[in-house]
């Protein structure tokens, strides 16, 4: 059987890991009765009332405004005759699959509050799409829009240190684009396969996986797999409208397209979208989340019609000769303290840029916390004197500038190569450990062992001598220097070795600790 799209290959730390989320036995069995054509009210409601809280969240939800009939509601028998077999079918299996879930806190860079808020904007949003587009597919849509983030809060929980360097770098929230570019898969994918995995019916799995790639679905895919995955792209763009910094471009499209498909007018979607707030709070509350505080939709609203008239008007052209200015003198600020903080000789970072990094390492985690270990690795040129009085200083110099070529080209990118002084060099690696540090240093030393400078007719070559620390915990401001003397001490005792040679400090703690 040909694979789908989403179905990518996954690290093995998702096939090992221990907090992997697992179906509750609730959900396990509402799965099963959601298969069974000939399972009936009564059983579910039984299987309902062996789970109190989801049992009160089906009641709560019969009386909601998404789905209230005008009368109160007071028995599972009577909610699942109101709200029929379908709807109780899968909102209970929508609020199983997330009661387990954290609802707040926060894991390396990712925040639960905006997960949550985003996943009921989506939830919501897809559901009442369905009735506003005239679709009977309004059930599965909110499942759909609950679950649509589920892959990031499993991405934060099993890899919280990658997808917090990642979330931190796309300011909280990764786009799929550097997902798929950090890991080979989006967390699209992951969700999907994991759905897949559990049995959740195709119609959901399907839709999950391929709503942002709609023209890869296969072709003889249902009508209702491609009708829900519309209304998870729609979706999407409500949430974009909602929750963006640029919601402009968001409500432009989303008006473009529900004019298109459905006829409705600017106003309509406008009065829709202020609508939804009051489903997303009573949806919140059902699932004992704490939305974090923000403006109202109508304020969102007026915002994102902002932007649009700004771009109708010709503002966006002065806007960005704005942007323009304001990129120019940052570039020459940025120019003037690079030329501050650069080594001329080796075009690397200076002992100055070192110290201020270094030390920015160190504060980020003494004062925030941030739970990434932190290696350094000093570097010494072998002989480089007794080179100097043989060779001259101009080909030391020669030697200095391609040493720094080496390890500029070597290191990985987040990492941080410097001159320390004279001879010798740094490398700050902010996220790894004492065996990538350990592999990190023996690539750059066979890198310099190998080249090989041609200078006044004469081929040049040298060898370097290499220590290094990766320490997981730091106290306070004062370990840098522990850090840096730990890292020297280890450079000296390469040099003791023969030279030539790596030697990494094997714990992650600084000794005596």
């Amino acid at each position: 059987m040909t694979a789908h799209a989403f179905e990518k290959e996954l690290p093995e730390v998702f096939s090992k890991a221990d907090h992997m989320p697992s179906l509750p036995a609730v959900a396990l069995e509402v799965l099963r009765l959601t298969q069974d054509e000939d399972s009936t009210i009564d059983e579910l409601a039984t299987c309902l009332s062996h789970d109190p809280a989801l049992a009160a969240k089906i009641l709560k939800l019969s009386n909601s405004s998404l789905f209230g009939m005008g009368q109160e509601t007071t028995t599972l028998q009577r909610a699942t005759m109101v709200l029929g077999l379908k709807t109780v079918k899968l909102m209970s299996l929508s609020f199983s699959l997330v009661g387990s879930l954290p609802k707040s806190g926060a894991r390396g860079g990712f925040d639960f509050g905006e997960y949550w808020r985003r996943s009921l904007i989506r939830s919501v949003a897809a559901r009442s799409l369905a009735r506003f587009t005239g679709s009977g597919l309004g059930d599965e849509a909110f499942l759909c829009g609950l679950l649509a983030h589920f892959g990031r809060l499993v991405m934060a929980q099993v890899l919280p240190q990658d997808y917090g360097i990642l979330a931190e770098q796309e300011g909280g929230w990764p786009s799929p684009e550097s997902e798929e570019s950090a890991f080979g898969f989006t967390s699209s994918d992951l969700c999907a396969t994991l759905l897949k995995d559990w049995n959740v019916p195709e119609v959901i799995y399907m839709a999950s996986g391929y709503w942002c790639r709609v023209d890869e679905l296969p072709e003889d895919s249902p009508d209702e797999i491609r009708e829900l995955c519309l209304l998870m792209s729609l979706s999407a763009l409500t949430e974009r409208v909602l929750c963006d910094q640029e919601k402009g471009s968001a409500l432009a499209a989303l008006n473009q397209q529900l004019a298109e498909c459905n006829g409705h007018s600017a106003a309509e979607v406008d009065a829709f979208l202020i609508g939804l707030e009051s489903g997303i709070t009573e949806t919140a509350d059902m699932l004992s989340v704490q939305l974090p505080c923000g403006k109202s939709h109508e304020e969102i609203m007026n915002e994102a019609r902002q932007q649009i008239v700004a771009v109708s008007l010709g503002q966006a052209a002065q806007l960005q000769r704005t942007s323009d200015e304001r990129d120019r003198l940052a570039f020459e600020k940025e120019r003037l303290k690079e030329k501050a903080t650069t080594d001329k000789l080796t075009g690397l970072p200076n002992r100055a840029f070192f110290d201020e990094f270094l030390e920015a390492q160190i504060l980020q985690r003494t004062r925030e916390r941030v739970p990434l270990s932190l290696g350094l690795v000093m570097i010494d040129i072998d002989h480089f004197k007794k080179f100097n009085d043989t060779h001259g200083h101009q080909a030391g110099d020669a030697v200095l500038a391609e040493v720094g070529r080496l390890l500029s080209q070597s290191t990985r990118k987040g990492d941080v190569a410097a001159r320390y002084g004279g001879e010798e060099f740094a490398v700050i690696a902010p996220h790894t450990n004492p065996y990538n540090l350990r592999a990190m240093a023996e690539r750059l030393r066979t890198a310099i062992e190998g080249a090989e400078l041609s200078f006044d007719g004469t081929v040049l070559k040298v060898t370097a001598s290499f220590g290094g620390a990766c320490i997981s915990e730091f106290e306070s401001e004062k370990d840098l220097k522990a850090l840096v003397k730990l890292a020297d001490s280890l450079l000296y005792r390469s040099k003791e070795n023969g030279r030539n040679c790596c030697e990494v400090y094997k714990k992650i703690r600084f000794p005596g600790r």
